[in-house]
């Protein structure tokens, strides 16, 4: 019997010093869709492609939780983070997009405007792991944010006709978030927010959005984009408006 106890003891005791790798598995298979993404991007499976920066999105919010409920959280499991948001979030991207609006007619300067996209992810990623952690919004789009749209608008219209319009139509896509990225706009962080605390309009609003995804993906994506993107801009005139009939309302 003791022998037993003492097993079990060991057993707990090896799987609690082993906690570590759980958090940062999920870390790996966040880089391995972005490396999935380029793959399939390079193929010109572009539908592929923009699903496996969704699951990179998903594993990205997955991996912090699972450290911080195993209490395994870490610098390295930090900066093994940022790493994999950098390929997930800022490479990835920026391959799909040159593959899926560039490569055929525009060549060189796609490479170019993509690059600008790699590097304000970078400096982005780099500016949020030297900011003090904000829970309720974020400094700049999130890198995961800015992959997203590219990812719904693929998903959208994985095949395109090649040409002008589409050319600078990506090219202004691309510069319009990599200038967001490194921009000091606040973005709605996604982190802390729970389904229980919300009020009912908002809690409708989702529900509708889930009934979107699961009856056109494709729009349903691309309406959840363009919401993320114009979350804080409508919270921030919903406040304003509310301030303004409180002040009516004294005088």
């Amino acid at each position: 019997m003791k022998s037993r106890r003492i097993d079990k003891m060991e057993l707990r005791d090896r799987l609690y010093r082993r906690r570590y790798l759980l958090p940062n598995a999920v870390t790996v298979a966040n880089m391995f869709c972005g490396f999935l993404c380029m793959i399939y991007a390079a193929s010109d499976r572009f539908e592929k492609a923009a699903v496996a920066i969704g699951l990179a999105i998903l594993l990205d919010g997955l991996d912090g939780r699972v450290a911080r409920k195993l209490n395994a959280t870490s610098k390295f499991g930090g900066e093994f983070d940022s790493f994999s948001d950098f390929i997930s979030f800022g490479i990835a991207p920026a391959v799909l997009m040159y593959h899926w609006c560039f490569r055929v007619m525009a060549d060189e300067f796609g490479v170019l405007v993509n690059f600008v996209f790699v590097i304000c992810a970078a400096s982005r990623l780099a500016r949020f792991n030297l900011s003090e952690e904000n829970l309720a919004s974020f400094e700049g789009l999130p890198t995961p944010g800015a992959a997203g749209v590219i990812a719904a608008i693929v998903n959208f219209l994985p095949h395109p006709e090649p040409g002008v319009i589409l050319i600078g139509a990506g090219a202004a896509l691309v510069l319009a978030l990599a200038y967001l990225m490194v921009s000091t706009e606040s973005f709605l962080s996604i982190k802390e927010v729970k389904i229980t605390r919300m009020q009912l309009q908002t809690r409708l609003l989702v529900a509708l959005l889930i009934a979107l995804l699961w009856y056109n993906s494709q729009v349903g994506f691309v309406v959840l984009a363009a919401l993320y993107l114009m979350a804080m801009p409508i919270k921030r005139y919903l406040e304003k408006r509310s301030v303004r009939l409180t002040v009516r309302k004294a005088a």
